[in-house]
């Protein structure tokens, strides 16, 4: 009986996605563009996500990102938010003694996907929250976007939770012949 509690608020957790609460604070602008479409700040809710085709290899984000302050001293972190955990999609620091305030760079969709501690058909698709956090001697700025991840999966989370299951029950099951 605990165990098929402790299932069910596990997949709840895992297959509900995050509350949406989009938005940009601190002035900084920043676009990525995906197979040829181009995202930025206005893909914050769910009807508007940025699209990440989490089953194709070889998907490049190529992002440019700039700040209205001085920018000496940096440091940041982007993730995606799945259940209570974030999922980390990059971090980055740097002295920048030249104050360079804009930057622009690609990364790699595989990259991402190498972050889940499962193997790929077990990431869950749906809509989730994209938020970061970009911190200098000038100011900070602070937003999230909504992603989707998107592609099919061979099983599903929800069928590898199930398969989970049935095998500690039945590993419990067999021990209890065992101690009988």
């Amino acid at each position: 009986m605990r165990i098929g509690v402790a299932a069910l608020i596990a997949a709840a957790i895992l297959l509900l996605p995050a509350v949406a609460h989009a938005g940009i604070d601190g002035g900084c602008t920043g676009s990525v563009e995906i197979e040829g479409i181009t995202y930025g700040p206005d893909n914050d809710g769910v009807s508007n996500p940025i699209v990440v085709p989490i089953d194709k290899d070889g998907v490049v984000a190529n992002w440019q990102a700039e700040v209205p302050f001085e920018n000496k001293a940096h440091s940041g972190r982007l993730g995606v938010v799945v259940g209570p955990w974030t999922i980390r999609v990059n971090d980055w620091g740097d002295a920048n003694e030249g104050d360079d305030r804009d930057n622009s760079g690609t990364y790699s969709v595989d990259e991402f996907k190498d972050q889940f501690p499962v193997p790929e058909w077990l990431i869950p698709r749906g809509v989730y929250q994209l938020s970061g956090e970009h911190r200098a001697s000038g100011g900070t700025c602070t937003g999230s976007v909504m992603v989707k991840l998107e592609g099919a999966s061979a099983v599903g989370i929800a069928g590898a939770l199930g398969a989970g299951i049935t095998l500690i029950t039945t590993l419990v099951s067999g021990l209890r012949r065992i101690g009988s």
